[in-house]
């Protein structure tokens, strides 16, 4: 099914020849603008890829693809959400939960709110109209801003809260849509309110949301449980990305044909496979390879979608609007501020983990509107009358089109501006050698495998590990000379490293919880610890080095309950070794 939507989404209307023609020409586009962004116009990839589309439509060249809904939403969607959720940081994504969830649910239903109430006055549409317009433009797509966030460096806090309310948001969008959409289908011609209630539709949406959530978690995670499991019994790399792909595509369409997100289910099952696949469960080759597999997905997909965006945008149709959708660029914008800032404001009140004034102006302008939104208006169906669809149409593909441009190429120059840039030329060396030293550490695990194995020779595997231990030892005295004259790059990478093993520190906890080592009273207790600390660091507040007394509070307590004192075994070795010495004392002093 989903290789039959791709050629059909790339035109193939001619055959198969045909598509592969055209996927051809795709990527050729992608190659020259790639190696354009890099050496020529600086500006974001993505953004290239539809400005090449654009060019490509209006010199009226032989490259046509037909856009669809089901290849936006069932081939590339499930792809790019996978993808994220393999990649982001799990626990920051947990610390960062409440607001996101406050931004991507409550947020994305008053913005939507905010669209209806305006949009019947600016654009004539009938409330039930305007809302859908809400529910259509309203859903997020952080590609191309993440990814500069990345090159810039700017604080992982603000990446993941902006990645993770656009994944999220993207299944509540079409949730609202899907509720809205049938209301003004059933609505044609006659007054809303003679149909639906305000709380019959404020009902339908809550019912919606929850329900499409909680059932997207739910498939998600079995779903994600069971390809933990099937990764744990074996270490062959081909069939654990068989497996990824079957969790991927497998957790968004199950989720789909039981009215539940398909976005929620692909986002969990990929955070809980992550979590789950440590270097004890899942081969180190194994997880190399399924990770290059899909972050070649993923730029596949985006290469596809957005040169695709670029070639399928009706530019007659958005100069013919111009006016209107430059309002709407401006409401979609307002309607974004008005509820983020309160909205967060109100979490800042209730949280000690709070988000900055400069996050909340970054995460406000961070709003551009591409896929989902293009993908829900190509599926408004063709019964709708023909002047109102080719209006909604020209309003979404020119918010898409005015968002990425205008907002992803000034982010940079924001987030500059507001001071959020953290990475320094200590840190980007930090990075280079760290980066390094994990190639020299992969390679020499590579070697002993492929020795072990038969399938290295024991001169050249010699030869081999020696050249890289050689590096490693260099790596190694680089980046202890950049530490100790760096006291800031300490301290960071110190509460970076202390977050990473205090996660391990839970993952060892609860899988002896679950192997019966551990009983669930005590587990608890020890889990409750590590929160503890967590939150510390989460803080800025490093634990490693302080007293054993405060970092092990609970073990240590009822050691002591029960007379085992800390070095007891060392002050009774002592002990004895003086009752020895006295002993030879006393015979001593008898022989005298």
């Amino acid at each position: 099914m989903i290789l039959n939507l791709l050629a059909r989404s790339v035109g193939a209307i001619g055959g198969v020849e045909e598509a592969i023609l055209t996927l051809l020409a795709l990527f050729a586009t992608a190659a020259v603008v790639s190696v354009a962004v890099e050496q020529l116009v600086p500006v974001p990839y993505t953004i290239g890829l539809v400005l090449a589309g654009l060019l490509v439509s209006l010199l009226d060249l032989p490259l046509s693809v037909t856009l669809t809904e089901e290849f936006i939403l069932l081939v590339v969607l499930p792809t790019l959400v996978f993808q994220s959720s393999i990649n982001i940081d799990g626990a920051r994504f947990r610390e960062e939960l409440r607001p996101i969830l406050t931004l991507a649910v409550p947020g994305l239903v008053l913005s939507v709110v905010v669209v209806g109430a305006a949009a019947p006055a600016l654009f004539g549409f009938s409330p039930a109209v305007a809302l859908l317009l809400g529910a259509i433009l309203l859903p997020t797509d952080p590609v191309s801003v993440v990814a500069l966030f990345d090159e810039l460096g700017a604080p992982e806090q603000l990446s993941v809260l902006v990645e993770g309310e656009s994944l999220l948001n993207d299944g509540v969008g079409i949730v609202l849509y899907t509720v809205l959409l049938g209301l003004v289908v059933e609505a044609r011609g006659v007054p809303t309110a003679e149909l639906v209630t305000a709380s019959d539709l404020v009902r339908d949406v809550v019912v919606g949301i929850v329900g499409a959530m909680v059932g997207g978690v739910v498939v998600g995670g079995l779903v994600g449980y069971a390809a933990y499991r099937l990764l744990a019994l074996t270490d062959d790399a081909t069939t654990g990305i068989l497996v990824t792909f079957l969790v991927a595509y497998g957790a968004y369409v199950v989720a789909e044909q039981i009215a539940a997100s398909g976005v929620v289910a692909t986002l969990a099952a990929g955070l809980l496979l992550s979590r789950r696949s440590t270097p004890e469960a899942v081969g180190v080759r194994a997880r190399l390879r399924i990770g290059e597999v899909w972050e070649t997905a993923a730029f596949l997909a985006n290469t596809v979608i957005f040169v695709a965006i670029g070639l399928a945008t009706p530019v007659a149709l958005l100069v013919e609007n111009a006016g209107a959708i430059l309002t709407a660029v401006v409401l979609v914008f307002l309607a974004r501020a008005v509820v983020v800032y309160p909205l967060t404001g109100l979490h800042n009140w209730r949280s000690v983990d709070t988000v900055p004034w400069s996050y909340q102006h970054v995460v406000v302008w961070a709003g551009i509107h591409t896929s989902v939104p293009i993908a829900l208006a190509l599926g408004l169906p063709e019964r709708l009358p023909a002047p109102l669809r080719e209006r909604l149409l020209a309003l979404v593909f020119g918010v898409a089109t005015v968002t990425l441009l205008v907002q992803g190429l000034t982010m940079a120059s924001l987030v500059e501006r507001l001071g959020i840039v953290t990475k320094s030329d200590d840190e980007r060396l930090y990075e280079l050698l760290v980066g390094r030293l994990h190639g020299v550490d992969a390679a020499i695990e590579a070697a002993e495998e492929y020795h072990e194995h038969d399938d290295m020779p024991t001169p050249l595997y010699e030869d081999a590990v020696a050249d890289y231990e050689t590096e490693r030892d260099r790596l190694d005295r680089r980046i202890s000379q950049l530490i100790e004259t760096s006291p800031e790059l300490r301290e960071k990478e110190q509460l970076l490293d202390e977050r990473r093993l205090l996660q391990r520190e839970e993952l060892g906890i609860r899988n002896a919880m679950e192997r019966g080592v551990v009983s669930r009273e005590a587990g608890e207790k020890l889990l409750e610890e590590v929160q503890r600390r967590s939150d510390r660091v989460a803080h800025g507040q490093p634990t490693l080095g302080e007293d054993d007394l405060n970092r092990a509070a609970v073990w240590q307590s009822v050691a002591d309950a029960h007379g085992l004192q800390p070095g007891g075994e060392a002050a009774a070795n002592e002990g004895a070794a003086d009752d020895g010495a006295d002993g030879k004392s006393s015979d001593d002093s008898e022989d005298d």
